[in-house]
């Protein structure tokens, strides 16, 4: 599995430096999604479905991709 750097600005993986796969060309995918899964106390016992977060390339720095957090629109409008 080829990977470059990527560095994600905003949402919940604010500041971090991950790899991310490249396609067979080498190049960088226009957008990352993100699952986030797991389970909270409350009076259900039914896990709360799986929120996905998107990140989309916004720039190349020092060699580093970097990928913008993109809002949820439902989020955005609040």
């Amino acid at each position: 599995m080829a990977a470059v750097e990527a560095w994600f600005l905003g949402g919940p993986v604010d500041g971090r430096l991950m790899p991310v796969e490249v396609s067979a060309d080498g190049s960088p995918p226009a957008a990352v999604k993100l699952p986030q899964t797991g389970f909270y106390l409350g009076t259900s016992n039914i896990p709360a479905p799986a929120a996905e977060h998107v990140y989309v390339l916004a720039d190349r720095l020092d060699g580093v991709e970097v990928y913008q957090y993109q809002q949820p629109a439902s989020e955005a409008a609040v």
